[in-house]
């Protein structure tokens, strides 16, 4: 009987996972059972999770396609905003279009259905964000870059951090004296950008936890032309990466019924899925103005696999010195534009040569020659 009653027990929770709530909504447990893979292949189903926040923290790596020789400094709160559209509610498997974790709602009264639909929480989700801090500094054309964001727990949000770090060199220093002068703003660099982001979720109805490890990676050439010391206009070419892996443990606690014995803690759910994002070709635009000696606001858009836009409003720059203009650099190196680098002989001027005066000629007499003798 007590087998019996262990095996009933474990057979109505299983069952209770393919279940929608009273609304037809994903009930919690049907929705982290999609990160446990003995309950089939539904990576698609949480999918959007790692694709929006994999282009989310693949953004703001740079604010300009120049770093300054003179040391600079630089914070700001970035923020990248993704619309979640029809593409993240649902998936296609075997032919079969499904809702995902954001996706829509059941038909409650159809008890043979075992769609796992979508979340109600993430359904009512029109955009997707991540906040954090990012400091960054710079010198000699090269930038650091670090970023974070901590949250202590928050009710069912049992952890929330992120740590990133990202490198800039720019090499416009190289060729900018050679160029005609409405080409000198124009300006290359290559930046990459790496992210590590923990999240911990524990529901309300249901013992364990739920642990996301995110990682990402962006690595880009960026273009940047600019006419103004105020205004810049630039475009980003690159690759992007990301991947998300889930792990930790849901539990059942079974009673058994003998007196005084302690009740058994079972093993339900072990997320075990690794699921990666928009891994590809990433392109962006973007415009960035320099207000003053520090305010350095951002706004763009950003393409790998679906939109998302750039709304870097509140991010501060400031650089310590001046940096040599190209023209002053083209005379440091002796350069002239339309002609060949001027040679040494060619800078060093001859002395003139003093006039040397010629020996005087002695003057020679004339004599006069004799009278020639009449003719009688």
């Amino acid at each position: 009987m007590k087998k019996l009653a262990l095996i009933a027990t474990l057979f109505l929770g299983a069952s209770s996972i393919f279940a929608m709530d009273a609304d037809g909504w994903a009930t919690e447990r049907e929705t982290m059972s999609a990160f446990d893979s003995r309950f089939g292949d539904r990576t698609g189903y949480v999918k959007p999770i790692v694709d929006n926040l994999g282009n989310v923290l693949n953004s703001n790596w740079f604010v300009s396609a120049s770093v300054p020789q003179s040391f600079t400094f630089e914070a700001g709160l970035p923020i990248s905003i993704i619309p979640i559209n029809d593409d993240d509610r649902t998936y296609t498997q075997n032919g079969f279009e499904l809702p995902t974790i954001f996706g829509d709602h059941g038909d409650p009264t159809n008890m043979l259905d075992r769609t796992t639909y979508g979340n109600e929480t993430l359904n009512g989700l029109g955009v997707f964000t991540y906040p954090y801090l990012q400091l960054g500094a710079s010198f000699f054309h090269f930038r650091a870059v670090i970023r974070g964001m901590y949250l202590p727990s928050i009710s069912e949000l049992r952890k929330f951090s992120l740590f990133g770090f990202g490198f800039q060199y720019s090499f416009g220093h190289f060729f900018q004296y050679m160029l005609p002068r409405a080409a000198q703003p124009l300006d290359i660099s290559i930046v990459y950008g790496h992210n590590s982001s923990a999240i911990g979720y524990s529901p309300e109805d249901l013992d364990g936890e739920l642990k996301l490890d995110i990682s990402t990676n962006n690595f880009a050439f960026v273009i940047g032309y600019k006419p103004f010391n105020f205004f810049e206009v630039m475009m980003s070419l690159g690759y992007q990466g990301a991947e998300m892996k889930a792990s930790g443990e849901f539990y059942q606690t079974v009673g058994l019924a003998v007196e005084g014995a302690e009740p058994i803690k079972m093993t339900d759910i072990e997320p075990d899925v690794k699921v990666k994002g928009n891994n590809g070709f990433r392109f962006g635009i973007a415009i960035a103005l320099q207000l003053g000696k520090s305010f350095h606001p951002v706004v763009g858009y950003d393409y790998a696999g679906k939109s998302s836009y750039t709304t870097n409003i509140l991010y501060f720059r400031q650089q310590f010195g001046t940096d040599k203009t190209p023209d002053e650099i083209a005379k440091d190196k002796g350069y002239v534009r339309g002609g060949n680098v001027k040679t040494q002989s060619d800078e060093t001027e001859a002395p003139a040569e003093e006039p040397v005066e010629a020996p005087e000629v002695p003057a020679v007499e004339e004599s006069e020659a004799p009278a020639a003798e009449e003719d009688f």
